[in-house]
C-alpha cells in the first residue's frame, strides 16, 4: 500500500502537520507528490521543511527502519533527510507502554493544557501540540484519547493554525462520534469555520450539534444555537477560550481587586460594586435557559437564605438572550437577590467568563477570593468568608488591603492559628467558634470530601469504630513533636476498631502528600482546603484533637492534644465491650428507608449464595474465562482467555493473547509477573499499589466477602438503596484491606450481591471501577455470577466459561522461579 500526500507550497517554507507526519511513520511506503525542494525532518519536532529547488514530483519509499532510497522522474534530485529516518527507528523501536505508563503520559498532558493561559508562550503550546499528536498516533484506542484530540485541536488554534486545527476536530468527529470530547470539539470547530468566514461549513457543525441524538440536549448544544441565531456577519469566532482576549480565565481572579460595574437591575435602580463595600458578594453568571445553572438554583437559594442577614449579597449576572424570560422567571422562582440583564455580555466580558454557571465570591474589601462554587463549597466558602468579614475589626483609611491569598506565609504557633479578634461593633455570636471542651458529650458533626487518595471520606463511615480526629499542618512544630506518639498509638489500635482521620491544614496539597508518604502514615488524611471542616468544629490553634465514640459522639477535647494513648486504650476497651454486649434497642435499630438492618441483608445476602456454610467451606476457586473490551468506536476487541486461581490470601491468573502468554502471581506476600513464562520484573513504583490493588481483589471476591460480612470481621456502613434496572439494591458501604471504601449493592428481591464500585490506584493508574454482577449459576450449591461487566470509561465483559471450588491445586504454581524456569 502507498498513501499519498499533495504538499502545497507556501513562498519558501512549507509544513506538513503533526497528524500527516506521524500517519507517515506507521507504514512502509510514503508517497510525496509537487514537492519543489529539499526536505528536512528534526528527531525532536516532526515536522517535513520544504526549500525551492526546481523538481516538480518524487516519491520516496521508506524500506526498512534505518535507511530509505529516493525515485524521481528525471534528474535525481538531492533530497536531505536530516534525522527523519532516526525518528522512524526511534518510533518502531520504542517498547509497548503499561497502561499504568500510557495514563502517566495523559496525565502529562493534561495538566500542560490545563496551566495554559494567555500568558503561555508558543514554544510552550508548540510543546503540546507535539505531545498530544504523539499520543493519539501512538495509543488510538486509550480510553481517553478524545480528550487528547480535543487539546490538540484547541492548541493549534491558539496558535492559529486553524485549518489544522479543523483537522484534528473532524478527524475525531469521525472516528469518535460519541465521545465525550466530542462536544466541545464540534462547537469549536463551528468556530473555527466562523473565524475563516465559513459560515455555511459552521451552520453544518452547529446544526450536526444541536441535532446529535447524545449531546442535542446538552448546554454545548444551546451555546451552538445561540450563535445560529445572530448575524452571519457579526461570527468571528471565539476561538479556543477567546485566545485573544486579554482578559484573565475566572481562576486567575483568586487574589485580585473585581473590575467594577455601573448598571441598572431589574428594579431600574442602579447597581455597583462600591454600593456593596464591606459585605461578601456573590456573583453568579447564569442563564434561564442553562440546565447545570438552574439544577445549582436550590444551592444558592439555601445559601442566601442562610447569610442575607450577615452582610452578604447576591448579584445574579444573567446572559438571557431578552429580559422577559428572566424577569418571568425571578418572579416565579422568588430569586429575592439582586438581577442584572448582561445585554451584549459586557460584565461577562469584563471577567473573562466563556461558560455557565460561573460564580465569584468577593470579599468585604472587593477581593474575589474564589471562583468557579458549586454544591456544597460554595455554602461552605460563603459561611467561612462570611465569618471572617463578621468578625475582621474595622481598618482605618490608611491601612492597606491585602487580601488572604497574597499574604506571605507565616508559620503560626499552636495557640495562634489565624484566630480572629471580634469587636463589639461587629461581632456575630452566632458563628464565633465556641471552645474546643464544649464539644465534649457532643455528636461529631459529619463531613464529607475526598482523602488524600481519591476516596470518598465520611465521618459517619467510621460508626462503630473510636475515631481521633487530628487537626494538623506539616508546618506546625507542636503537631510534629506529636507524630510519634500518634504513630505509636495507630500500630497498637488500628485492629482494634480504631481509626485516626487527619485532617490537615497545608496551605497545598503536594508538602502534606509527600510527608505523608516520608513518614508512611498510614491512616486516613484529608486536606481541608477551604478550611469547612475546622470552620464546623471551630478549631482556633494546632494541634488540635478530638476523640470520637463509636456513637459519634466527643468523648475528649483538647488545644494543643492529650494524653493520646490512654484515653484510646480506655475507650476502645468500652466500645469493644458495647460490641461484643450489643444493647437490644441498638441491634434492633431500623435502618432509614427500608425494613432491613445492616445485619438482616448480610444474612439475606449469605443464604442467598448458598449459606455460611458453604461459602466458608470453599478453600479456592479456580474460574475460566474470556474476556471483551468493547471500545469507544463501537468495535469489540477479544482480549484473550484466562485461568485464574484464586485462594483467600494469594492468587494466580495466566492469559492467552494474541501477542503471547502472561502470568501475574500474588503469593500473600511478593508480586510476580510472567511474559511467556520468563520473569518479567515489576517496576518498583508500581509494586506496594500493585500488592495493594490484589489484596483488595481478593477481598471483594464475592464468596470471601460475604464470610467476613457475615463473621462481623470488617465495618460495614448502610448507605441507602439505588435502582438497578427493575430492582432495588441495598447498599452497604465496606472497607477494604487498603482502607478504600466499597460499595456493595445487595438486589432487594434476589438479596444477591448485583454490584459494586470501587477505586484503585497502582502508581500513576487510578480510576473509579463500577462492576456488575448477572447470570448466576449454581456451582456445588453456591451461587456465583457468570457475567461481569466491568465500566470505568470502558466496558469490558467476562464470560466465565468454567468454575471449580476446592479443586487440587499444585503449589509450585505460587512460586514460580521454580515452576516457571
Amino acid at each position: 500500500m502507498v498513501t499519498e500526500l499533495s504538499v502545497k507550497r507556501i513562498s519558501e517554507e512549507v509544513h506538513l502537520n503533526p497528524l500527516s507526519l506521524n500517519l507517515c511513520r506507521k507504514i512502509w511506503h510514503v508517497r510525496i507528490n509537487n514537492i519543489n525542494g529539499r526536505v528536512k525532518g528534526s528527531a525532536l519536532q516532526p515536522t517535513i521543511y520544504l526549500r525551492s529547488i526546481t523538481r516538480k514530483e518524487e516519491t520516496m519509499f521508506i524500506q526498512n527502519k534505518t535507511h530509505f532510497s529516493i525515485h524521481s522522474i528525471g534528474i535525481l534530485t538531492l533530497i536531505v533527510l536530516i534525522g527523519f529516518s532516526t525518528y522512524l527507528a526511534a518510533e518502531e523501536t520504542t517498547p509497548n507502554l503499561s497502561p499504568a505508563e500510557i495514563g502517566s503520559k495523559y496525565q502529562e498532558i493534561k495538566a500542560i493544557y490545563k496551566k495554559i493561559t494567555n500568558q503561555t508562550t508558543q514554544e510552550r503550546l508548540e510543546q503540546l501540540v507535539e505531545m498530544s499528536s504523539e499520543f493519539v498516533t501512538s495509543f488510538p484506542e486509550y480510553k481517553r484519547v478524545d480528550e487528547i484530540y480535543y487539546y490538540l485541536g484547541n492548541t493549534l488554534v491558539r496558535l492559529k493554525r486553524v485549518e489544522e486545527g479543523i483537522t484534528v476536530f473532524e478527524k475525531l468527529m469521525d472516528e469518535l462520534p460519541n465521545a465525550r470530547y466530542v462536544q466541545p470539539s464540534m462547537l469549536e470547530l463551528g468556530m473555527a469555520y466562523d473565524s475563516l468566514n465559513q459560515h455555511d461549513k459552521a451552520d453544518e457543525v452547529y446544526t450536526k450539534l444541536i441535532e446529535h441524538p447524545k449531546f442535542g440536549e446538552k448546554s454545548y448544544a444551546k451555546f451552538a444555537k445561540k450563535i445560529i441565531e445572530q448575524d452571519k456577519s457579526e461570527r468571528k469566532g471565539i476561538i479556543s477560550n477567546r485566545a485573544a482576549a486579554s482578559t484573565p480565565r475566572p481562576s486567575e481572579w483568586v487574589g485580585k481587586p473585581a473590575p467594577e460595574f455601573q448598571v441598572k437591575d431589574l428594579k431600574g435602580e442602579e447597581l455597583t460594586l462600591e454600593k456593596y463595600r464591606g459585605q461578601v458578594v456573590l456573583l453568579d453568571f447564569w442563564a434561564t435557559w442553562c440546565g447545570p445553572c438552574i439544577n445549582e438554583l436550590p444551592n444558592v437559594k439555601r445559601t442566601y437564605e442562610e447569610y442575607k442577614d450577615q452582610k452578604f449579597q447576591i448579584i445574579g449576572i444573567s446572559l438571557d438572550r431578552s429580559q422577559q424570560p428572566l424577569e418571568a422567571f425571578v418572579e416565579k422562582e422568588e430569586l429575592g437577590w439582586v438581577h442584572h440583564w448582561d445585554q451584549g455580555g459586557k460584565i461577562a466580558n469584563q471577567y473573562g467568563v466563556t461558560g455557565i454557571p460561573s460564580m465569584f465570591l468577593l470579599d468585604g474589601e472587593g477581593i474575589i477570593r474564589k471562583t468557579n462554587l458549586r454544591g456544597r463549597a460554595l455554602e461552605t466558602s460563603v459561611a467561612e468568608l462570611v465569618k471572617e468579614n463578621l468578625t475582621k475589626p474595622a481598618k482605618s483609611p490608611a491601612e492597606t488591603n491585602k487580601p488572604e491569598s497574597n499574604a506571605k506565609p507565616k508559620s503560626i504557633p499552636a495557640t495562634k492559628l489565624i484566630k480572629p479578634k471580634p469587636t463589639q461593633q461587629n461581632e456575630a455570636p452566632s458563628l464565633i467558634a465556641k471552645k474546643v471542651s464544649d464539644w465534649i458529650g457532643k455528636p461529631a458533626p459529619d463531613f464529607k470530601g475526598t482523602d488524600v487518595k481519591g476516596d470518598e471520606l465520611s465521618l459517619k463511615d467510621y460508626r462503630g469504630q473510636v475515631v481521633l480526629l487530628d487537626f494538623w499542618a506539616t508546618w506546625c512544630g507542636p503537631c510534629i513533636k506529636e507524630m510519634p506518639k500518634l504513630k505509636k498509638t495507630y500500630e497498637i489500635y488500628k485492629d482494634q476498631n480504631f481509626q485516626i482521620i487527619g485532617i490537615s491544614l497545608d496551605r497545598s496539597k503536594p508538602p502534606l502528600e509527600a510527608y505523608i508518604e516520608k513518614e508512611a502514615l498510614a491512616w486516613e488524611h484529608y486536606w481541608d482546603q477551604d478550611r469547612k471542616v475546622r470552620t464546623q468544629y471551630g478549631v482556633t490553634a494546632i494541634p488540635t484533637a478530638f476523640l470520637i465514640d463509636g456513637e459519634g459522639i466527643i468523648r475528649k477535647a483538647s488545644l494543643g492534644g492529650f494524653d493520646v494513648e490512654s484515653a484510646v486504650a480506655e475507650l476502645v476497651k468500652e466500645n469493644q465491650e458495647k460490641t461484643d454486649n450489643p444493647s437490644p434497642t441498638k441491634t434492633s435499630e431500623i435502618v432509614q428507608n427500608t425494613e432491613l438492618t445492616i445485619k438482616e441483608i448480610i444474612d439475606a445476602a449469605v443464604e442467598a449464595h448458598g449459606g455460611l456454610e458453604k461459602l466458608q467451606s470453599v478453600k479456592n476457586i479456580v474460574i475460566e474465562s474470556q474476556s471483551f473490551e468493547y471500545l469507544p468506536n463501537g468495535t469489540v476487541q477479544d482480549e484473550g482467555r484466562s485461568k485464574t486461581y484464586y485462594f483467600p490470601d494469594k492468587f494466580r491468573s495466566d492469559w492467552d493473547t494474541n501477542s503471547g502468554n502472561d502470568s501475574i502471581i500474588y503469593d500473600g506476600d511478593s508480586l510476580f509477573q510472567l511474559t511467556n513464562g520468563k520473569n518479567n520484573e515489576i517496576p518498583v513504583d508500581k509494586v506496594m499499589s500493585t500488592i495493594l490493588f490484589f489484596r483488595d481483589s481478593l477481598f471483594r471476591e464475592p464468596i470471601w466477602l460475604l464470610t467476613n460480612l457475615a463473621q462481623n470481621t470488617i465495618p460495614a456502613e448502610y448507605a441507602g438503596t439505588a435502582e438497578i434496572k427493575d430492582d432495588t439494591a441495598s447498599i452497604l458501604l465496606i472497607t477494604q484491606p487498603s482502607g478504600r471504601k466499597l460499595k456493595a449493592f445487595f438486589s432487594e428481591k434476589t438479596h444477591l450481591l448485583v454490584k459494586y464500585i470501587h477505586y484503585y490506584e497502582i502508581a500513576e493508574d487510578n480510576e473509579t471501577v463500577e462492576v456488575s454482577l448477572d447470570e448466576y449459576r449454581d456451582v456445588d450449591g453456591i451461587k456465583i455470577a457468570h457475567h461481569r461487566t466491568t465500566k470505568n470509561g470502558e466496558v469490558r465483559q467476562v464470560l466465565i466459561t468454567d468454575i471449580k471450588l476446592n479443586a487440587d491445586i499444585d503449589e509450585a504454581l505460587f512460586r514460580p522461579n521454580e515452576s516457571d524456569e
